[in-house]
């Protein structure tokens, strides 16, 4: 059986304003930020939920995700929803798992200093001890894209001056404390980072967490920028770039409309109140489409993974419908979840088999009748996971086309991009399962994901 992370009975809550400065906190909260070197009323040290906030404040989309984070004690791994309401953001932890210790490696090449947790945080990488790319902080990921996360740290970045492995240089129990310099190999760009290995209370090297000194770029005028050409399979070649440009902007129109529409700031006209919901409405579309563009470019990239982690199905189930039950209340459906007892257990990266059942769930209630139903269903011995739907279904001759790039199976006005199916069948088969459509004895459409079993 495998071990889940448990959910708390009572939520930890906190609030986080607009600049990320902590405003309130339940005990567990203050006693990491203040741990990690974070003072009252000041911006939240705790970089995993500090970015999931700044995330939140942006789009002004309810999130939910794992955040891990490193504590005098424990590492901890946390499930944390996050909200915008008003001028804050507000962060509930629902789940908590500890784990073992990870302590500083004895020879530490990097200290932070106090005053820059908050941009060290933003800027800084974790990689582990095998060399695959972890996490990235959100000014990072603006300058270099987010294409590198659960990937190798050598496909995208090379030593100057050191033709080890970076793997092998974490190795080393005699690494310098100074200041290394790296390329990104797709820009060329070089930086100074500050490495930091990360050892168990055994001595094992877990890994390593880098500090990108944005401010202070690398110079290395002898030698010509080494560029990567894009293969010729590679997807669009602009959905980082498009994602990063475009994406603040994006939020502040969906924060603007949304609060012009709720007559937050005063009553307005009720035509100019429809027009803001409307001017959001859109803005939320686009977003989904920039996110579909941004996936897109990632997994048609060589050498796209993807995590492999304990998924239950019967987990996924339940968080999706409850992320859609609004959406499926507009439209008079009802989603029908498994039985508690009912579970599926699988290998994949959570955050992607939540990503391709939401898109499922989602498309169902899109294309169903109102007052009918969508239905989850679990196979523990597949295991798989389905979705069915009341709809008209997909004819037979259309069941391998609905999978292709930007194929909508000539329906327009929608709010479909075309791209989330292509998107969740190579998610799948990147975890080492496939995703296929039938169809319902009353004849709608029925989505089937399986994934190796756990």
């Amino acid at each position: 059986m495998l071990h889940l992370s448990p959910r708390l009975a009572v939520p930890i809550k906190s609030v986080v304003d607009a600049d990320g400065r902590l405003i309130t906190a339940d005990a567990a909260v203050r006693r990491i930020h203040f741990g990690n070197g974070g003072v009252e009323g000041g911006v939240l040290a705790v970089p995993g939920l500090l970015e999931l906030a700044s995330l939140c404040w942006r789009i002004g989309l309810r999130l939910e995700r794992t955040v891990h984070v490193a504590d005098k004690d424990h590492d901890l791994e946390l499930w944390v929803e996050a909200e915008k309401q008003e001028n804050a953001v507000h962060l509930s932890i629902v789940g908590w798992q500890e784990h073992a210790s990870v302590h500083r490696s004895q020879n530490q090449p990097f200290k932070a200093k106090p005053h820059s947790d908050h941009r060290n945080a933003l800027s800084a990488m974790h990689v582990n001890a095998d060399g695959t790319v972890l996490h990235a902080g959100r000014l990072l990921l603006e300058a270099i894209g987010t294409h590198c996360i659960a990937e190798p740290f050598d496909q995208h970045f090379e030593l100057i001056g050191d033709n080890r492995k970076f793997a092998d240089l974490l190795a080393d129990q005699a690494l310098p404390a100074e200041r290394f310099a790296l390329q990104h190999l797709e820009s060329g760009t070089l930086y100074k980072v500050l490495i930091e290995v990360l050892r168990s209370d055994g001595d094992e090297i877990l890994g390593a967490r880098l500090v990108f000194l944005l401010d202070e770029p690398a110079r290395d005028p002898g030698s010509a920028p080494k560029t990567r050409p894009s293969p010729p399979h590679s997807g669009l070649g602009l959905g980082r770039h498009f994602a990063s440009a475009v994406r603040q902007p994006l939020g502040r129109i969906l924060a603007n409309a949304e609060t012009i529409g709720s007559e937050l700031n005063g009553p307005i006209l009720e035509q100019y109140s429809s027009y803001a919901k409307d001017i959001a409405s859109a803005a939320r579309h686009l977003s989904e489409l920039v996110s579909d563009l941004e996936d897109l470019d990632a997994i048609d990239r060589p050498g796209f993974k993807v995590a492999s982690e304990p998924v239950e199905f019967g987990d996924i189930a339940k968080r999706v419908a409850g992320l859609l039950a609004l959406k499926a209340a507009d439209h008079q459906i009802e989603i029908i979840t498994p039985a508690p007892n009912i579970q599926g257990y699988a290998k994949g990266e959570f955050r992607r088999v939540l990503q391709i059942v939401l898109n499922l769930v989602g498309n169902a209630i899109r294309y169903s009748p109102g007052g009918s139903k969508v239905m989850i269903t679990i196979d523990p011995e597949g295991p798989s996971l389905s979705v069915a739907d009341e709809g008209p279904g997909i004819p037979e001759e259309d069941r391998e086309r609905v999978f292709s790039k930007f194929e909508r199976l000539g329906r327009s006005g929608d709010g479909g991009s075309g791209l989330g199916l292509y998107i969740s069948k190579k998610l799948a088969r990147a975890m080492g399962g496939d995703l296929n459509v039938g169809s319902t004895e009353g004849g709608g459409a029925k989505f089937t994901l399986r994934l190796p079993p756990a």
